[in-house]
């Protein structure tokens, strides 16, 4: 692909970059581009893989063809089941018409089937006879279906170890990784901060009619040296409840993230007494401005929220209800 394009299209997808590991991995990218191959994106969640899912799709020979994405993670094992193949009318109780699957539609395109670990193994099974032949059968329909797709698939979780506990299926692994890319997380690629947080800045003010003039030096000091465990996406998080949170055209320390004023509040007051409260009531603020943050980083994922946090998903449900939270 002549570089003209590519510097297009890396602007298009905000991926102009001055980190060397950053720079590789969309090379890897463009060259995966053309061929046939299946590829897996790896890396830690909120770093970007499905814009360079995206990235590949617009650099490729399918670019004009659709490009359909699905969270496996978003759907019960039958509903997934039912929004990959499609289904008939009358097939099971609530089909009341005809739907059309994820893999017909990406047809001649590309498919990206993002938190590809949290597939069941009944699932994989599915998936991969679909993948070796290329054909499909809709859930209520004996008639097979010729599929034509790039697979994109992305994880941020450690699939050979998943495999080891028995968790994910060697075959289907090998199936989906042909190619593995891996998306470096924010941390790894700090040259890329400058642009990125005044991207964020730009576009944020623009949605909100909002005009920044200036930022508190402790302002400056923690955008530069925050580790962004939530990477990109916590990034532009932050920045959005700078931008609202402003007074005057100016964002303050008080703009600062959750856990940061958390932070700060508990080394200012070490030494003093007069916010001692009830061990219950520091539990459950604590608990809460936790629980805000992890939906807050997940952009309100409950199913990834409970896998991370080791918790049910009616748990959470029960303390966004206790809290109030939104």
């Amino acid at each position: 692909m002549e570089n003209t394009k590519k510097d297009s299209l890396k602007r298009q997808f905000h991926l102009e970059t001055k980190s060397p590991i950053f720079r590789q991995a969309l090379d890897f990218c463009e060259r995966v581009a053309d061929s046939h191959a299946n590829v897996l994106l790896t890396g830690e969640s909120g770093c970007g893989k499905e814009i360079a899912s995206r990235y590949i799709h617009a650099c490729g020979r399918r670019h004009n063809q659709n490009f359909v994405a699905v969270n496996c993670s978003s759907f019960t094992e039958t509903l997934l089941e039912s929004e990959l193949f499609g289904h008939e009318q009358g097939s099971f109780t609530g089909a009341s018409k005809t739907h059309t699957g994820k893999f017909e539609l990406s047809n001649h395109g590309t498919l990206f089937l993002d938190e590809i670990g949290d597939l069941s193994l009944t699932t994989q099974i599915k998936l991969l006879r679909a993948l070796e032949t290329k054909q499909i059968e809709r859930i209520g329909s004996n008639r097979k279906r010729e599929i034509d797709f790039q697979l994109i698939c992305a994880t941020n979780q450690d699939l050979p170890f998943k495999i080891k506990n028995r968790e994910f299926r060697e075959d289907f692994f090998y199936r989906i990784s042909t190619i593995v890319i891996k998306i470096p997380s924010l941390r790894e690629r700090k040259e890329d901060l400058p642009a990125l947080i005044d991207f964020f800045f730009r576009k944020f003010q623009k949605e909100n009619g909002i005009v920044i003039n200036a930022l508190d030096n402790t302002v400056k000091d923690f955008l530069f040296s925050y580790n962004y465990p939530g990477n990109i996406r916590e990034l532009r998080n932050i920045i959005e409840r700078m931008v609202i949170l402003s007074q005057h055209g100016t964002v303050t320390k008080e703009a600062l993230p959750i856990l940061y004023n958390i932070s700060t509040a508990a080394a200012e007051n070490q030494k003093t007494f007069s916010s001692i409260i009830p061990w219950k009531e520091h539990k459950a603020n604590s608990e809460k401005e936790y629980l805000l943050w992890v939906l807050d980083q997940l952009d309100g994922n409950v199913a990834e929220a409970s896998r991370r946090l080791g918790i049910s998903s009616r748990q959470i449900f029960n303390k966004i209800r206790e809290y109030g939270l939104r």
